[in-house]
């Protein structure tokens, strides 16, 4: 099913509403480059994009790459979303494209990773979730069948230094966040960003 023409007459239902609670392109994230950090370690952009068989892609960039090095190093993508979703990719291409994905329970006031407390378990229903490298960062995929757009959505990037106990992950350092340095962002609604998407782009 191809969801572009869904998206785009729920957007006239609610699109005036969920426009007034967001000040920013939901879309994507420009972050600020940090030269203390190793280029493989600093996040420039996050963006979004559907692609032709129905997954939300996010695209995430950085400075550089990381060939080989510490094996407890990952690239993660943070998706806010009724619960708190964990998306990692090893930052070492030795380690290979295989993503791990934990979850844990949504405190409304505290989003950013680096202040969440409390474990993250293995998310067992994430079959058609994907991630692979691109030049200077990787894409993550999750598919639009998993969303529910009634709710809240936000996400986040980071690098990372982690280990995993059983099927639980710790999260022992981070490196950079994509929006480290703004002010707290609002959330908004996944009907919101979908729409956001597939809106015609201004040249």
């Amino acid at each position: 099913m191809n969801w572009t023409p869904v998206l785009i007459s729920l957007f006239m239902i609610v699109g005036p509403v969920a426009a007034m609670q967001i000040e920013a392109d939901p879309r994507s994230i420009a972050s600020f480059m940090d030269k203390s950090l190793t280029p493989e370690l600093d996040i420039l952009q996050v963006a979004t994009d559907i692609s032709a068989d129905n997954h939300l892609v996010f695209q995430v960039k950085t400075r550089g790459e990381q060939i080989n090095g510490k094996n407890s190093d990952y690239l993660l993508l943070q998706i806010l979303h009724e619960k708190t979703y964990l998306l990692l990719l090893p930052l070492n291409k030795e380690e290979g494209d295989k993503i791990l994905i934990y979850e844990g329970t949504l405190q409304p006031e505290n989003h950013k990773l680096s202040k969440i407390t409390g474990e993250f378990k293995e998310y067992n229903l994430s079959a058609d979730f994907t991630a692979k490298r691109i030049v200077r960062g990787a894409e993550f995929t999750v598919p639009l069948d998993w969303i529910n757009y009634g709710a809240d959505f936000n996400f986040d990037a980071y690098t990372i230094q982690a280990s995993m106990q059983g099927n639980t992950l710790q999260i022992n350092k981070v490196y950079d966040q994509a929006r480290k340095g703004r002010k707290e962002e609002k959330r908004f609604s996944a009907i919101t960003l979908l729409n956001k998407i597939c809106s015609p782009k201004k040249r």
